[in-house]
């Protein structure tokens, strides 16, 4: 959920207790302005652990708000340095994931980029539930309102990392053809959707729905996935060639050397049906 600024006592009252009427375990806030002090006040009755990248003045800044009593136990944490985004690594009801909270710049950040996908990269083989404010659309067609909206550099990016680290849509998975949107921009009086919930497709088989709710608070609306953490892991999943190897040098080197390998040791075969 962008919660668009909870620096003042009353906004930050109202987002915990709209949060709490959910009966929310985790929640992941982005556009949260605040300094690593200021995050701890997010700590009260119903959450038992904050996890917080802080923001530069009154800019970005995201948390992940873990409800007191769900059984995660974190063993690393990467965050920017520009409190753009935050990922947790641990386990979840035994099962070990990566969680992440991330506010995408409206404008294109090659910095912000390289760094998302090099982190992603290297927790590759992990499953991941990632959710934030990504500052593009999917689908200009069917996430924005209006005529004549484009794709946009943002919207490619982000299918662009959606392709290199095969996650998912969720909304649009369990919705596909509907209309909704995230955000209200008063200033052109449009609409869009470029909040999302992305998951690998292992732990797609535990989701049991996802709904956006209404724009209240913030310019935004939350976007909710009801997860079922008792269900098991499906015993295999499809494999996926790594994108980024098309772009390395070094591997190309490799595999036409080993080609070639094969191609000399196999030039006759002994035994040619």
């Amino acid at each position: 959920w962008n919660a668009g600024g909870i620096h003042t006592p009353i906004k930050r009252s109202k987002i915990l207790w709209a949060l709490h009427r959910k009966r929310v375990d985790m929640a992941l806030l982005q556009e949260t302005h605040l300094s690593t002090p200021e995050h701890l006040k997010l700590q009260t009755w119903w959450v038992g652990h904050v996890y917080e990248n802080p923001s530069l003045g009154r800019k970005a800044g995201v948390a992940i708000l873990i409800r007191k009593g769900l059984d995660l136990q974190v063993s690393t944490q990467y965050q920017d340095k520009q409190g753009r985004y935050i990922l947790l690594r641990g386990h979840l009801g035994g099962d070990e994931l990566v969680l992440g909270s991330i506010y995408a710049p409206n404008v294109v950040d090659q910095q912000f980029q390289r760094g998302l996908c090099r982190l992603l990269h290297s927790l590759e083989g992990l499953p991941m539930l990632l959710g934030g404010d990504f500052n593009a659309v999917m689908d200009p067609q069917e996430d924005r309102s209006g005529a004549g909206a484009g794709w946009g550099p943002g919207g490619k990016t982000l299918f662009t990392l959606c392709e290199a680290h095969n996650l998912l849509d969720v909304w649009r998975i369990l919705h596909p053809g509907d209309r909704d949107y995230t955000r209200l921009s008063r200033a052109h009086g449009t609409f869009s959707r470029i909040d999302y919930l992305l998951v690998s497709p292992v732990l797609f088989s535990r989701i049991r729905s996802s709904v956006i709710g209404p724009i209240m608070i913030s310019d935004h609306a939350w976007v909710d996935l009801v997860f079922d953490v008792r269900a098991p892991f499906p015993s295999s999943c499809l494999w996926r060639f790594l994108r980024d190897l098309f772009a390395d040098t070094v591997f190309h080197g490799y595999l036409r050397q080993q080609w070639m390998e094969y191609c000399t040791h196999n030039a006759v075969h002994e035994n040619d049906p």
